[in-house]
């Protein structure tokens, strides 16, 4: 899967209102696919605000 750059703060997004960045095992989980799992998680703390 190809990473682009557009899609990155939308996961972000995902994952600030519940989705998981990393698989945990819980049963119907809502995942960020892996590719883009490191992306989102530098874009989360370049852009965290206090």
């Amino acid at each position: 899967m190809m990473v682009v750059k557009y899609m990155i703060p939308v996961y972000a997004y995902l994952v600030k209102c519940g989705w998981s960045l990393e698989p945990t095992g819980m049963e119907a989980e809502k995942v960020i696919p892996e590719p883009y799992r490191l992306p989102v998680a530098e874009h989360l703390v370049t852009t965290q605000t206090t």
